[in-house]
């Protein structure tokens, strides 16, 4: 394995495990701290929170992609 791609790896991983961690550690626990508030619009503000940051994780690996592709490949 290539250097640049064992990078593109590791950083891909370390953006994985740093959205689970946010997900776990701050998501999650927005039931415990929203006490007034009905549990449907809890679990409404999760999945949404859970959503965004998929989407936001899947552009971030686009434009890291482009990235290394640029690198790669040069313009001819």
């Amino acid at each position: 394995m290539r250097v640049g791609l064992a990078i593109l790896v590791t950083v891909m991983w370390v953006m994985l495990l740093a959205i689970a961690a946010f997900l776990v550690l701050v998501v999650a626990p927005l039931e415990s701290v929203a006490d007034g508030m009905p549990r449907l619009a809890v679990s409404a503000i999760q999945a949404a929170t859970a959503i965004a940051a998929v989407i936001l994780f899947v552009f971030a690996l686009s434009r890291l992609k482009r990235a290394y592709m640029n690198r790669k490949i040069p313009r001819v």
